[in-house]
């Protein structure tokens, strides 16, 4: 490689590929970032939110914005059409979303999408570096080597599975074309070492975020956690992944690499954290059988639910072998820091500043936009589909409800649902039987079909007031429609 590269970037607005940009640039390289969005003056805001999150927004004028979908069968035509010279792809993009209900669009966006890509790098006659997770390992023990791919395993989720076939296209091409090909498998990315900045709050956040939000009202009191103390949990900040990653791809061979931590933390050490950073020195590392004998109190079952899709996560974790990425790092400068209570309350910090991703996603979208974006989805796409059976499931559903968006200045919308139609749309305040508050950023997760209602409830990123027994069956049957109909207009973090 040299040093008038340019590197056509996917996942620029997520939280690999916004610190995969800022090292490039800072290295002299340049970026062509592929942006979902309706126009290049929208695909540019979006990058230099993204780069302002991450620290250089200066840097943002120097990255050429390219609207596209990767998951568009006609994306790599489009690309070829507008004859930007491209040296090599850097693949960052994809859903990490772990439930079941977003099976089909993991498939759709980290399979299909990746296979696009490599279209394209076949067409262009360039390298493919492909961002992938060390997770592809699935419900594999003991040691996992890095040329390792599919070796019978089973997976948590679908998420990891289609990680793992996505790895294995990428290798298939690779040996169909002779063409070079790169796999980086980072562990848990969390937020840069020196400030804690991240643009997605997912992941390990989630649980942090719980935390932060129950731990007033835990107190002192015995706060009981299905968890093994000896089992690991292996994490890596955001900058050093982008900053081993670059290294890796201007001197080391195309092969894969697991970027993660050789160090790894035992859940012991974490969990030590945790109670120092949210006061809750009752929390204890339980076996799921004492949780059976005893019964979980409310702020242990609102854990549980909240934390289901992360549970086989806090059970083992295999060991991730290194030989291929510490020959290349070996003789530089990087180093990873250690992950000790000085660092979480590192990431704790600006994730409380950031709102956990609220003030992220409000600096993303203008208030102009955030208003378009949720009138269309009740005036033009949820119109559309009044007075139809969209579910079987839905067919014992009556009720009203409320949906008030709060960063959307005094809107609210509500719908009855009559028999499992939606009968009616009103922004006038009919009388209803529950209310859902929630952000906008919220919002498009849900109805992209990214995020289950009844996990961002649990979650505490959707408030539910009114008849709360009524707004969680609304929350469970109305997540199947969101799985189906999902609105494609999304401002969210798929890529």
């Amino acid at each position: 490689m040299t040093d008038h590269d340019t590197i056509l970037l996917t996942g620029i607005t997520g939280s690999v590929g916004s610190w995969m940009a800022r090292t490039i640039l800072e290295d002299g390289g340049r970026v062509v970032a592929v942006v979902r969005a309706e126009s290049e003056p929208a695909a540019a805001a979006r990058i230099r939110n993204a780069m302002a999150i991450v620290g250089t927004e200066e840097s943002a004028d120097r990255i050429i914005a390219v609207c596209g979908d990767i998951c568009d069968p006609e994306f790599a035509r489009r690309v070829l059409e507008s004859e930007t010279p491209i040296s090599r792809i850097v693949h960052c993009a994809g859903v990490v979303e772990f439930g079941k209900e977003s099976a089909e669009l993991s498939r759709r966006v980290n399979v299909e999408g990746t296979a696009n890509l490599l279209t394209l790098a076949e067409r262009l006659k360039t390298s493919f570096c492909h961002f992938s997770t060390a997770y592809v390992a699935g419900c594999r023990q003991g040691r996992v080597l890095e040329n390792e791919i599919f070796v019978g395993q089973q997976f948590h989720n679908p998420y990891e599975s289609s990680k793992c076939q996505a790895e294995l296209l990428v290798r298939d091409w690779a040996e169909r074309t002779g063409l070079d090909a790169f796999v980086l498998r980072p562990s848990v990315v969390v937020g840069g070492s020196q400030e804690g900045r991240i643009v997605h709050f997912d992941g390990l956040y989630n649980i942090m975020r719980l935390l932060d939000s129950v731990a007033g009202a835990i107190g002192a009191r015995e706060f009981r956690v299905a968890a093994n103390p000896a089992a690991t949990k292996n994490l890596v900040p955001a900058d050093y992944v982008a900053h081993a990653a670059w290294r890796i791809l201007r001197t080391s061979p195309p092969q894969t690499y697991h970027v993660t931590n050789p160090r790894p933390l035992p859940l012991s050490t974490l969990r030590d954290i945790f109670v120092e950073l949210f006061a809750i020195p009752g929390a204890r590392l339980v076996p799921e059988e004492e949780l059976r004998r005893r019964k979980p109190d409310r702020f242990e079952s609102m854990y549980r639910k909240a934390a289901v899709q992360y549970a086989p996560y806090l059970r083992s974790e295999p060991v991730f072998d290194r030989t291929n990425t510490d020959g290349a790092l070996q003789g530089t400068s990087l180093a990873l820091p250690e992950m000790n209570a000085a660092l979480f309350r590192t990431l704790l910090e600006y994730a409380r500043t950031a709102r956990w991703g609220k003030a992220n996603a409000e600096a993303a979208m203008t208030g102009r936009s955030r208003e378009r974006f949720v009138r269309r989805y009740f005036d033009r796409f949820l119109a559309e589909k009044m007075h139809q059976q969209l579910l079987p499931n839905l067919k014992r559903m009556t009720a009203t409800c409320r949906i008030t968006v709060e960063d959307v200045a005094g809107q609210s919308w509500s719908l009855r649902i009559d028999q499992g139609r939606l009968e009616e749309i009103s922004d006038n305040g009919m009388v209803c039987q529950c209310t859902f508050s929630l952000g906008s950023d919220v919002f498009t997760a849900i109805v992209g079909g990214r995020l289950a209602p009844q996990q961002a409830f649990f979650q505490r990123k959707v408030n539910l007031d009114g008849d709360i027994e009524t707004g969680l069956k609304l929350a469970t049957v109305l997540a199947a429609f969101f799985k189906k109909w999902p609105y494609g207009e999304e401002t969210g973090h798929v890529g």
